[in-house]
């Protein structure tokens, strides 16, 4: 059974070699798009393009005709595709090992501090490398951090403008401090190391950390805990317009999903501006940990 399942998938590769192969020769570039984005852009084709405005079923021909109709909306995605190139499930994993590693790391640490509430609050006993920093650099980190960022974060002063607000200062704000411990985590482990990357023994700069730690990429469905407190609590709940994507069980718009091509546009824009604020944060954190020297 194994070999002949073997026999299968060396069928497969050769024919997707081929496939390339033919490509090259007639100068084509085949691009991969993201099986994550598919679900979106049906949902974009079924608003805009259908009568009724339900969800499409998902089939070859209506992935094909949403993916196509995205791409026409939105010309600029066709320069964040991949190019092509066949490989095994095997050979990928081994090529990546380093960021299923790290990642795996990331959220064996993301685990231990949300199972402790991270430390927070006036009741928890619990203290780490990561806590600690937060508690001894907060007031200096709002000081490096320019006012978006601040007010993404909630980083804020008390009345009088005089010091940030106690909950911060004493460590007890709960929605605020899990953030910023995310964020410190991916720089600092609890135990109190720098954290770096597996495959070259230094730590990440922000191309690394949005993709492996934050899974800011369409070509990754799961990044774990640190990835999910960011894009689907934090970065979710900071939409301002309050526009969704969602549609009911029977395939129906919800009263807040999208109606227009603008209202998407000001989805990707609340997202495009929250991860700008995660990437000044992550930046600001790792140049006082890393280059600074505040440990």
């Amino acid at each position: 059974m194994q070999s002949m399942l073997w026999l299968q998938v060396t069928l497969i590769i050769q024919e997707l070699h081929q496939i390339k192969k033919i490509a090259d020769q007639r100068n084509i570039t085949i691009l991969c798009f993201p099986q994550k984005v598919t679900p979106k852009t049906r949902k974009i084709y079924s608003i805009l393009e259908q009568d009724d405005g339900k969800l499409i079923p998902k089939t070859d021909r209506n992935d094909t005709l949403s993916i196509a109709y995205y791409i026409e909306k939105f010309p600029h995605i066709i320069d964040t595709l991949k190019e092509f190139h066949p490989t095994t499930g095997k050979n990928h994993e081994k090529k990546n090992e380093n960021i299923y590693e790290d990642r795996d790391a990331l959220t064996e640490d993301s685990n231990l501090g949300r199972n402790l509430d991270y430390g927070i609050g006036k009741n928890n006993t619990h203290s780490d490398a990561v806590s600690e920093w937060i508690k001894n650099n907060i007031s200096r980190l709002y000081s490096e951090l320019d006012n978006d960022t601040r007010d993404y974060f909630k980083l804020t002063l008390t009345k009088k403008g005089n010091a940030l607000m106690p909950g911060i200062l004493n460590y007890t704000s709960e929605t605020i401090l899990k953030q910023i411990y995310n964020v410190v985590n991916t720089i600092l482990t609890p135990a109190g190391d720098l954290r770096v990357r597996s495959d070259i023994g230094k730590v990440p700069y922000w191309k690394y950390a949005k993709t492996v730690y934050f899974g800011i990429t369409p070509y990754h469905m799961k990044a774990g805990v640190t990835a999910s407190n960011y894009k689907y609590h934090k970065r979710k709940a900071g939409n301002k317009n309050k526009i969704s994507m969602t549609f009911d069980k029977n395939g129906n718009p919800k009263p807040h999903t999208f109606k227009s091509i603008e209202d998407v546009k000001t989805i990707r824009k609340e997202m495009n501006y929250a991860d700008k604020q995660l990437r000044t944060l992550w930046r600001t954190v790792r140049k006082m940990i890393v280059e600074d020297g505040f440990r």
